[in-house]
């Protein structure tokens, strides 16, 4: 059982507590054909043996047939990857690769080209990215899940996605630009601390309120006009933040806070395929309990017991001697199933 620990530190950015509304990040997808597999490929026959041949046909001359293939040198895949708000056509993307069909292994697989679009697929005239390259398994190969990988930087961002984030909002009797805040995690402490620091740090030397605590999960940010930044800090913008929105905006996230140990963002990530938990070091327990089934008939099943704001840290030390990997990882799942985890619990 592998265990990650990360100690969150009391110096972070906006950017680490917030998103902005209307620039969110946007799944594509795709499917492609990973070749090299050594006879652990899609079997020849059935859907998967087919759709094989046609997708293997579009790369080919039209007047070119292509015949059944008979090796298992080759698998049908399902291509999937995240485009980040405001990426730029060129940049680099990580791709997650799984078997459609009834391939035994990736491993060592190679990617071929595969156009990347929106959740429509083929109906959407878009292609995102192109994805490629040498397939990496999740985990241990003899013991992890050998039909998914990842491909590491294995795609190249070929459009960039138009964003909305700028709104207008009335400021007195006129209208000023802004754009909005989504906290990471709703809080109202939160929300007041990010805007306080905000307001502080926006202008240096300045006492101008560029920001406002909507409520518990967002901030309302105005972008300043050139007349007022210049009023507020006697020198003129380096630029006109009205025309390039983008530049306050970066300004904005990357502007250091320091937030209370309660605020902070604990989270746990769970992941199946290599069989290891990662948390931050704040995550702590409810009071309760957790039965796990007895591993064979006449043997009784096991109790955990967790305390009221014990540290999950300090739950596993006790209790991973007596567990197995995969029931290690039962157990953080079924204390998340009982709201007993107080953090937030993802799956990788």
């Amino acid at each position: 059982m592998m265990i990650a620990l990360a100690t969150l530190l009391a110096a972070q950015s906006v950017k680490d507590f917030a998103d902005v509304e209307g620039a969110r990040a946007n799944k594509i997808r795709g499917y492609g054909i990973v070749t090299g597999l050594a006879g652990l490929g899609d079997s020849p026959r059935g859907e998967s043996a087919r759709l094989l041949t046609s997708a293997l046909q579009t790369m080919v001359p039209p007047d070119v047939a292509v015949q059944q293939i008979h090796a298992r040198n080759a698998a049908l895949v399902l291509v999937l990857a995240e485009l980040a708000p405001f990426q730029k056509k060129g940049t680099r993307l990580d791709v997650s690769v799984s078997a459609v069909g009834d391939a035994k292994s990736l491993a060592g697989g190679e990617l071929q080209i595969t156009d990347l679009r929106g959740p429509l697929g083929r109906q959407d005239p878009n292609v995102y990215a192109l994805a490629s390259g040498r397939v990496v398994v999740q985990g241990d190969p003899r013991r992890g899940n050998v039909t998914t990988g990842t491909i590491p930087a294995g795609a190249i961002a070929e459009r960039e996605l138009a964003h909305e984030f700028i709104r207008e909002v009335a400021v007195g009797d006129v209208r000023r630009k802004a754009f909005k805040l989504l906290l990471k995690k709703p809080d109202l402490t939160l929300a007041g601390q990010l805007t306080l620091q905000i307001n502080a740090g926006a202008i240096a030397g300045s006492r101008l309120k560029v920001a406002e605590a909507v409520d518990g999960g967002s901030i309302m940010v105005r972008i300043p006009t050139s007349e007022e930044y210049k009023a507020a800090s006697g020198v003129a913008p380096e630029v006109d933040y009205e025309a390039e929105p983008v530049r306050w905006l970066e300004l904005v996230l990357n502007r250091p806070v320091n937030v209370s140990a309660a605020t902070e963002l604990a989270t746990v990530v769970i992941n199946d395929a290599t069989k290891t938990v990662a948390w931050t070091g704040e995550v702590r327990l409810r009071a309760g309990s957790v039965m796990l089934p007895a591993p064979a008939p006449g043997l009784r099943p096991s109790v955990f017991h967790a305390d009221e704001g014990q540290p999950l840290s300090k739950f596993m030390e006790r209790n991973a001697p007596a567990l197995g990997d995969q029931q290690l990882v039962d157990v953080v799942k079924a204390l998340h199933a009982a709201g007993l985890v107080k953090a937030e619990v993802r799956a990788q």
